[in-house]
């Protein structure tokens, strides 16, 4: 199997050898497959991905290992689901829930307008994560204390090292002390910065909550999001495909990242795919999942 290199020179032969026993014992039979069409979907890029078997949590490949395994950034609108999905478990909120959206969103000296088309509308729980409405989450943020919303992080392990590589950090994570601090935590904006493998294994974590018939709506938003929603970009026709976007920025750059997160049901069982990409957005990070899908789709069984 081929891990390509980080972009920084002192990751040792060691590390990069542990981590090669580390990855092939007892691995899944796809482990090549997706390693090929992950470094086709990539080749040139500057992007960070992570790919893992959904059934077994274990890592098929990573592109920029390093990075995947110690980069950390903040995630954006990828945290939206985990925090539907906990509103949804506790009873905060119904499915039904709805919020009115006018675009126009401020919190602290942040400006969150939501980039939606759609203006002057109720979002549903759905509808409002597949267009990944800021003032909806903003508003499901009140739903939480900060001590709450700092333990839906906790719960989906994203303050952990996952234990997919040799060598990783805990993620930067503050418990908010006021509303506007928890909603910007909600939105992924500030108080957390979590590493690509970080984000794979909450998303694994996900997956198998998302079986729960009390999660459909978190659910069909991710699987909306792709098929017509801010995650378009990585839709492929007859592929059953979930997945979230996300864009930020680390301050105090401006520039800003892309990250997306999702499922994918592909031949040989479904895999848990995250990409990050530096100097982005959630548009061509999800793009670049959809070069995955259909490189992976094109390359033969082993």
């Amino acid at each position: 199997m081929r891990m390509r290199g980080s972009r920084r020179s002192f990751v040792s032969s060691t590390l990069v050898a542990l981590l090669f026993a580390h990855i092939l014992h007892a691995a899944p039979p796809n482990v090549s497959r997706a390693d090929e069409a992950l470094h086709k979907a990539l080749r040139g890029t500057s992007a960070v991905a992570v790919v893992l078997d959904e059934a077994s949590g274990q890592l098929l490949t990573a592109e920029n290992p390093h990075d995947a395994a110690t980069l950390r950034s903040t995630p954006g609108s990828i945290l939206k689901p985990l925090f539907l999905a906990s509103a949804l478990e506790s009873g905060a909120i119904t499915p039904d829930t709805t919020v009115y959206c006018r675009r126009d969103l401020h919190i602290l000296d942040h400006n969150l307008a939501c980039s939606h088309p759609q203006n002057n509308v109720a979002f549903d729980a759905e509808n409002a994560l597949a267009y990944s409405c800021n003032t909806y989450f903003a508003q499901l943020a009140s739903h939480f204390s900060p001590r709450q919303a700092t333990q839906v992080i906790r719960d989906y392990n994203l303050q952990l090292p996952t234990g997919l590589f040799p060598v990783e950090p805990a993620a930067d994570l503050r418990t908010p002390s006021s509303l506007a601090e928890t909603q910007l935590l909600v939105l992924g904006i500030a108080g957390v910065a979590v590493t690509p493998a970080q984000v794979a294994v909450a998303y694994r974590r996900l997956a198998i909550k998302l079986n729960d018939a009390k999660l459909a709506p978190a659910l069909h938003g991710l699987q909306n999001s792709v098929n017509y929603g801010v995650a378009h970009n990585a839709s492929v026709s007859g592929m059953n495909i979930v997945g979230k976007t996300g864009t930020a920025s680390d301050r105090p750059h401006t520039w800003t990242h892309g990250w997306f997160a999702g499922i994918a049901g592909l031949p040989g069982g479904e895999l848990v795919i995250v990409i990050y990409v530096p100097r982005g957005n959630g548009a061509d990070a999800a793009r670049f999942a959809q070069r995955f899908f259909l490189a992976y789709k094109e390359k033969p069984a082993r």
